[in-house]
Parts: C-alpha cells; sequence; structure tokens
C-alpha cells in the first residue's frame, strides 16, 4: 500500500480519526513495516531522524508524544503516529520483559566513523577466562542471564577459557558490549587479566575482538572455526542488502552504548560493583 495519494491533500482535525485508523489497517497489512526482530523496531514516519532503530516501550513513548504532541501542527503526522500507537498495543505479540529498560535513545553525536573499521568476531562473542574448571557451565550461563547479557549458550574451552555466544542481531552487540563494560569497570577486563595481577575466584571477561581471533592458542583456534572477522559497517552493508531497511546507524548505537556506559561507571563509582 502507497502513502502517496495521501500525502498530496491535508486533511482536517475533524477528518483526524479516520485517517488514523486508515494508517492503522496499512500497518496491519504490513506496510510500512515496523517490526524489525523481536527486540528491535522503526518508526517508519520518522525518516533521517537520530533515533533509527528502538525498543518497543520506547517506540510506543515516541508514537505517543508525537501522535499527542500540540507543538506538533502537522495532523497527518499526528495521525501517522496515533496509528502506530494503536498497531502496536493491539496487534504486535510482545515480551513485556523486554531490554527497553537498558536501552537510552540513540541521540548522541560522535565524530564520524567512530569505531568503524574495528574489527569484531561475528557472530558477537565474548571470552570469560579465569573459570572454574569445576564449576557447572549451566550455572555460569545462569550467572550470565541474571547479570542481563543474555547469553545464546557458553562453550567451555581448554583450561580456564569459556566462550560466550550472543545474538547476531545488534541487540546481541549491546550485550556483548555492556558484558565487556561491567568487567572492566570492575577491574576485570582483557587488560586486567592480561597484565594485572590476577584474583583466582573472579572471572574476567571481555568481547572478541581480531586479537583474540588471531591468536594462536585454544581461543582462537575456536573463534576461526565458529566466527569470522567484521566491522561494523561491513554488518551495516550486509543488513542493508538484505533488508533494505536502515536497521542501526553506526554512530548512533555507539553513541547508545557510551551513554549506557556512562550510567553504568558511575553507579559502580557510587557502589561496589556485584561479581560473578
Amino acid at each position: 500500500m502507497s502513502y502517496s495519494s495521501e500525502d498530496e491533500t491535508d486533511i482536517s482535525d475533524s477528518e483526524l480519526d479516520e485517517y488514523v485508523d486508515r494508517c492503522y489497517v496499512q500497518l496491519q497489512n504490513g506496510d510500512p513495516k515496523v517490526k524489525l526482530s523481536d527486540e528491535v523496531y522503526r518508526c517508519p514516519y520518522c525518516p533521517g531522524k537520530k533515533k533509527l532503530v528502538y525498543q518497543f516501550q520506547d517506540l510506543i513513548q515516541h508514537a505517543s508524544d508525537v501522535g499527542k504532541g500540540s507543538q506538533n501542527k502537522d495532523i497527518k503526522h499526528k495521525g501517522k503516529h496515533l496509528g502506530l500507537v494503536k498497531y502496536l498495543k493491539d496487534d504486535v505479540d510482545h515480551d513485556q520483559e523486554d531490554l527497553s529498560s537498558k536501552f537510552t535513545e540513540l541521540s548522541l553525536e560522535l565524530p564520524p566513523n567512530h569505531g568503524v573499521n574495528k574489527l569484531f568476531v561475528w557472530p558477537w562473542m565474548g571470552i570469560l577466562a579465569n573459570v572454574d574448571v569445576e564449576g557447572s557451565i549451566s550455572k555460569l550461563r545462569n550467572d550470565l542471564i541474571n547479570r542481563g547479557f543474555d547469553p545464546v549458550r557458553v562453550r567451555p574451552l581448554k583450561g580456564t577459557f569459556s566462550v560466550v555466544e550472543f545474538k547476531k542481531d545488534w541487540s546481541g552487540f549491546y550485550n556483548a558490549m555492556m558484558f565487556e563494560k561491567e568487567f572492566e569497570v570492575d577491574h576485570r577486563g582483557k587488560k586486567d587479566y592480561s597484565t594485572g595481577s590476577v584474583m583466582e575466584d573472579k572471572l574476567y571477561g571481555w568481547i572478541a575482538r581480531d586479537d583474540d581471533y588471531k591468536s594462536k592458542d585454544v581461543i582462537g583456534e575456536y573463534l576461526q572455526k565458529n566466527g569470522d572477522l567484521k566491522t561494523i559497517a561491513d554488518l551495516e552493508t550486509d543488513e542493508k542488502r538484505k533488508t533494505g531497511l536502515l536497521i542501526a546507524n553506526l554512530d548512533e548505537t555507539i553513541g547508545k552504548l557510551m551513554m549506557r556506559i556512562d550510567e553504568l561507571e558511575r553507579k559502580h563509582c557510587a557502589s561496589p560493583a556485584a561479581s560473578l
């Protein structure tokens, strides 16, 4: 279905309800597309805005704000967003216990190409070091779930290492980055493991990058067999080619992470960090 014929003419306040219903029906028919994955949504009516992808509750809030905002004089723009609110609330199957409480708005502008060419192991993976070889992998995975990292699985390696696999989408990238940052702020990141005094009863963790992939040990061997090296720019290009949609904007994704990381660091400075 196309919006072109509708967008050629204006509507009055009295026609708003009817227009909302028309937009709602179009969304029900899948045009335009709203749901990108189980955890990532887009606003189809705000192209070019800083915030291009949302968590479910955040998108409802955005659509409600635009639809009810008195400062917005564009009746059709308000009507589309009100139709989006109705569609999200009435038609989208969604687990209310999602990641929305952890995601901040994608609103921080960063220098162009910030982090574009950094190589990560994809699918997203994290490295756990100093793992108790006598411990339970299922218990370790549950601990990570309880910390909010949403791992897909945990793979034990030889010695005291394990690999944490995350979802392949952008929510997986977010969780992998927060996994790394939480270890870093507790002084249990990769640098601490490599150069500092390792605490025997503590786990160390980080997201897998190119140096881990190329290492000549059990970590490198596993990563080379089960992943590839990609930049985030590569993955964005792949997503655009596969779907024709801009699933995530790189600078905004990094901005979101930096804002969340700042919040995390403030919390860790205010109170002792919980340990795995």
